[in-house]
């Protein structure tokens, strides 16, 4: 005797598998010849906080920034997209993000070097995702010593970066007070 909660078979056929899935659950799936019905894409963003006050601000989806030489310098307020790749062949990379990442948004950043460092600078509170490849020089990761016991915001910076010679370096920093930065980051200070 069938169980009445149970659904029944479904008009696709019988359900492969050890679970029983409801027929509105199920995926149209499109036979040879037939388009498929689009559906609704969810982006995985996290809700802006209510305590924040000001609304996240709406980004572009991805950016390219490069040079063949020179530098790639970005301070204070800037606009940053959600996914920014940096290409260049001879030169450095400076971003300083802690006027343009509030809490609990996420960036990516790709980034690739020729010959040249690449130096960012997140907020304090961020999570940092460092991975990626360079041939000679180094991936690493600083926090400041006034950013360090700063709860975790909900923001997160992730960072791939491919270099043939050159460092990769991520610090995390409080917010520019006017007193001197560490050396090899003094670009960060306000002028």
């Amino acid at each position: 005797m069938a169980n009445p909660t149970t659904p029944g078979p479904s008009p696709q056929g019988p359900s492969d598998g050890p679970s029983e899935v409801p027929p509105e659950w199920r995926p149209a799936i499109p036979q040879p010849g037939e388009r498929p019905v689009p559906r609704e894409e969810v982006w995985d963003r996290p809700a802006p906080s209510a305590s924040a006050g000001a609304p996240a601000p709406h980004r572009q989806p991805s950016q390219t920034l490069g040079t063949l030489m020179g530098d790639i310098t970005r301070t204070g307020s800037w606009q940053v997209a959600e996914r920014t790749t940096l290409m260049m062949f001879l030169g450095d990379v400076k971003l300083d993000l802690r006027e343009v990442l509030g809490p609990g948004e996420t960036l990516d950043i790709t980034t690739y070097t020729g010959m040249g460092d690449v130096k960012i600078v997140v907020p304090a509170g961020t999570r940092v995702e460092l991975q990626g490849f360079t041939l000679l020089g180094g991936l690493r990761h600083d926090v400041d010593p006034a950013a360090q016991g700063v709860p975790e915001t909900g923001a997160c910076v992730r960072v791939n970066a491919t270099s043939l010679l050159g460092d990769v370096r991520v610090r995390t920093m409080p917010p520019d007070d006017g007193s001197k930065p560490p050396r090899g980051w003094r670009w960060t200070q306000k002028r």
